[in-house]
């Protein structure tokens, strides 16, 4: 069956629809209504923006391990892994994407950690729904970090780099 000529067929994979997914929940939207062909989406929240809390079946049910057991919990929660960032300006993600450092595979990247750049230099590449968007560098200095992995999935306002003043070139690649 094929499409009208006024309209646009559009093919969405399951790793599409995780994506609308993923950027529908980093977005400030309270209702939204998204049809693409089949597909529909309607999601509201409430004014807080915050999903509603998980009720305890959904908890009782994620802790029961394959015959309905529960797993057993560590005696202590672990603690996330702590890195020196250093001082400098966060270069952030404007919306939930995935971040490439480098304009195409197999090419070297915008920037390294020691690289010298002016305000508005582009440091990586932010893909959204195949939109590809230049990720800007808010001022001139040094890369004095790298937080973000090549094509790893970013969330909005999540720091991507850290670009420091001039004379505080000591930096460190992978500070998160």
């Amino acid at each position: 069956m094929s499409a009208p000529d006024d309209e646009i067929a559009y093919h969405l994979s399951f790793r599409d629809v995780i994506r609308v997914l993923q950027l529908v929940d980093a977005s400030p939207f309270l209702d939204l209504k998204l049809e693409i062909g089949a597909l529909k989406v309607h999601v509201t929240r409430e004014r807080g923006g915050e999903a509603p809390a998980p009720s305890a079946a959904a908890d009782t049910a994620q802790s029961k391990g394959a015959r309905g057991e529960f797993a057993e919990s560590p005696a202590e929660p672990l603690a996330p892994e702590r890195r020196e960032v250093p001082e400098g300006t966060p270069v952030v993600a404007p919306l939930a994407g995935t971040f490439y450092r480098a304009p195409y595979p197999g090419q070297p990247p915008f920037v390294e950690v020691g690289s010298a750049v002016e305000k508005g230099a582009v440091v990586g590449i932010l893909e959204i729904m195949k939109l590809m968007n230049n990720v800007l560098a808010p001022c001139a200095g040094v890369i004095a970090a790298i937080c973000a992995e090549n094509e790893a999935f970013v969330e909005v306002n999540q720091v991507l780099a850290i670009v420091a003043p001039r004379d505080q070139a000591r930096g460190s690649e992978g500070a998160r």
